[in-house]
């Protein structure tokens, strides 16, 4: 059952091909005992313990096991690292029952565990020095992502049921894991679970509500973003409205960028002397970080644009700016881009 080569393909898969890697996952079948030796446990073994190598090396706070030091801390965030992904498979798997979807364990699994590679690989970044926590906040949040749009496929929610789904799976898994873990005096069980579950969600007494609701809602636009289509016209020229739409949409882009430089600007001056970051607020601001990744898909959509044409004017543009003169639609395109230079150029700072 252990195929270090498989378990490599899968980790490639699920970062760079993640549809792709899910449906052939999905298509072989296996029972929740081949994904835990396949890729549950390799994941969970890698990252806690090159999680704990690289905090000692960079002498870094922010890591996933912030439990006691030593053999015993790593044991500790290995054996929680499990509980949490077993907690939150059983109930993304048992609330997907009352929505409507298929409960099964073995997919629920399966699901966590693809979606969790991205976060996985951020417990082990989340340990660099000064870029660490953020790289290991936007993986979780990828991660979040992931999730949301595995589920359908996994546990058959209908579409109409994700978001009160996801939402609810997400929360009940930190209420849980905060009581089994004040049960049983051990601390915070979240410490140990995926980046997706942590560090990205550990701000739930702060208005988590809201920021998953608007995790959901940036992963439906990313969605239908990605089920846009568009046929390019036969000539392969832009035209003088595409270039103005093109042109409005990246200012309001970096608008939103400018924004969110501002806010993260604020997040750094709330450092402690140890350079450590309210919980707190890296959950309330969880949203907004998501929502920087997406902005200028989200400018395209929220205005009613088509995400496939929004990417063709750029391609286009792309080529005539190298290209220049090397067929009469380029040429065409190349003098529309020399129209539009200036204001290009102060729409894209």
């Amino acid at each position: 059952m252990i195929d270090p080569n498989k378990t490599l393909a899968l980790i490639k898969g699920g970062l760079l091909e993640p549809k792709q890697t899910w449906a052939s996952y999905h298509g072989e079948n296996h029972d929740w005992k081949e994904t835990a030796a396949l890729l549950t446990g390799p994941l969970i073994l890698v990252s806690v313990v090159l999680s704990a190598l690289f905090a000692w090396m960079f002498s870094s706070h922010y890591m996933i096991m912030r439990g006691p030091g030593g053999l015993g801390g790593l044991l500790l965030g290995l054996v929680f690292a499990v509980i949490g992904i077993v907690l939150a498979s059983l109930i993304f798997s048992s609330l997907a029952g009352v929505f409507k979807g298929k409960p099964d364990f073995s997919r629920g699994l399966a699901a966590l565990s693809l979606a969790s590679i991205p976060a996985y690989i951020g417990n082990i970044l989340g340990a660099l020095p000064w870029i660490g926590w953020l790289l290991a906040l936007g993986l979780g949040i990828l991660s979040l992502v992931f999730l949301y749009q595995i589920i359908p496929l996994y546990l058959k929610v209908p579409d109409d049921k994700r978001v009160p789904h996801y939402i609810l799976a997400l929360l009940s898994t930190i209420v849980v894991s905060f009581i089994l873990a004040t049960v049983l005096g051990l601390g915070s069980i979240t410490g140990y679970q995926s980046g997706m579950l942590s560090d990205s969600t550990r701000g739930a007494n702060n208005g988590s509500p809201l920021v998953f609701g608007e995790m959901g809602r940036q992963a439906q636009i990313m969605e239908q973003a990605e089920a846009d289509r568009y046929d390019p016209p036969a000539n392969g020229r832009i035209s003088e409205s595409q270039m103005e739409r093109y042109l409005d949409v990246m200012k309001k882009t970096a608008d939103l960028n400018r924004e969110q430089a501002a806010t993260f600007r604020q997040l750094e001056a709330k450092k402690d002397e140890r350079g450590n970051i309210n919980l707190g607020d890296l959950g309330k601001l969880t949203g907004s970080i998501m929502g920087a990744v997406t902005a200028e898909m989200q400018v395209v959509k929220t205005g009613g644009g088509n995400w496939a044409e929004h990417m063709w004017v750029k391609q286009q543009l792309q080529i005539a700016r190298i290209q220049k003169d090397i067929s009469d639609e380029v040429k065409h395109n190349y003098a529309l881009y020399q129209k539009y230079a200036e204001r290009l150029r102060q729409a894209e700072e």
